[in-house]
């Protein structure tokens, strides 16, 4: 999964947490999607962090590879 697809899948499971109530019978679930979707997010930050590829910056040469 890329580092692109981590963030979003995180930000569902946070907001479907949410979407229970913590003092209901659904706390536990709720508090499991909240620490699914705060590991997922942080999985896409931390790769969103890594240094890109310097060459990959500049546009390459007429036929060139």
């Amino acid at each position: 999964m890329s580092a692109r697809a981590w963030r979003p899948l995180g930000f569902l499971l946070v907001m479907l947490g949410f979407g229970f109530r913590l003092d209901s019978d659904w706390q536990a679930l709720a508090w499991m999607l909240f620490v699914a979707g705060g590991a997922a997010t942080m999985l896409g930050l931390r790769a969103a962090a890594e240094p890109a590829d310097p060459a990959a910056a500049f546009v390459r040469p007429p036929g060139g590879r």
